[in-house]
């Protein structure tokens, strides 16, 4: 039987509805052999007396519940439920407000085991816009190749749609303490270490767009970003022209919010799935 864990981290801000649709997308997989799902899950600082019932209303489905006393950050918890990790082969990443389609976790299982030298595998995303209900698809990294080149100017792949191979946290031990940038700093870190990334081309995960996501995108959170990039890019490649796409994106980063929110949505970005 396969064991696979779900790392999960919920705060005070998560809703409670979309919460237990994510955990509900998690406990109705569809798997084609026996699999064993271990939810693990880390409650960063004091949450709601609503969020809490729903969260508690889950408990005897949760393999692993951590209630930790203050708001630390999502690289925190993800680094707490990772060091609590026992046999599993395989670990998945799930947001408290996000979904998975039934068959995601199948589909990328079945990917890494056909595919072994694949140590990190990311899908595309449906990206659901709160405020006009509008759906996207993202695609991103078309192969290993295609991640290693991209990673200087964007992800390679969703950071929530991702599966581990748990022998990744054998080379890298746990994420980096990068506030609001964790997902980068760690594909940096993976790609130093040799990891290789790929991606499904389905689009076998649903991801929010709320207020939450654009209060994030701080002047802070830019500059670490741009931190982030080049510190990655001078481990990966040394003296290179690709420090302007950091600048690029710092720029980006600083401008008006209309500028930013039409960038993000503009087809260059949501281009169309390359196989």
């Amino acid at each position: 039987m396969v064991k696979l864990g779900v790392l999960m981290s919920v705060y005070k801000s998560d809703d409670p509805a979309l919460f237990q649709c994510a955990v509900d997308s998690v406990l109705t997989q569809k798997f084609t052999s026996p699999v064993e799902v271990r939810i693990y899950l880390g409650v960063d600082g004091p949450v709601p007396e609503h969020l809490r019932t729903v969260i508690e209303s889950y408990s005897s489905e949760i393999y692993k519940l951590f209630w930790f006393e203050r708001n630390r950050g999502l690289a925190c918890v993800l680094n707490e439920l990772i060091h609590a990790r026992e046999d599993e082969t395989f670990f998945f990443r799930m947001d408290a407000d996000d979904a998975s389609e039934p068959e995601r976790f199948q589909r990328q299982i079945a990917h890494m085991q056909a595919h072994p030298y694949v140590d990190i595998l990311g899908t595309d995303i449906l990206e659901v816009d709160d405020t006009t209900g509008m759906e996207q698809r993202v695609c991103f990294a078309k192969s290993p190749e295609d991640a290693r080149s991209q990673i200087v100017r964007h992800v390679p792949v969703a950071h929530p749609s991702v599966c581990f191979r748990a022998t990744v946290f054998e080379k890298v031990s746990e994420y980096p303490l990068v506030h609001l940038n964790e997902d980068i700093a760690m594909w940096f870190q993976c790609m130093t270490a040799g990891l290789v990334f790929d991606n499904l081309h389905e689009p076998l995960y649903r991801f929010r767009i709320g207020h939450e996501f654009w209060r994030r995108r701080s002047v802070v959170k830019a500059l670490n970003e741009f931190k982030v990039y080049t510190i990655g890019i001078w481990n990966l490649e040394k003296i290179t022209w690709k420090y302007i796409y950091p600048v690029a994106r710092l720029m980006m980063r600083l401008a008006p919010a209309p500028l930013q929110k039409m960038a993000y949505s503009s087809s260059l970005r949501h281009a169309k799935p390359r196989i």
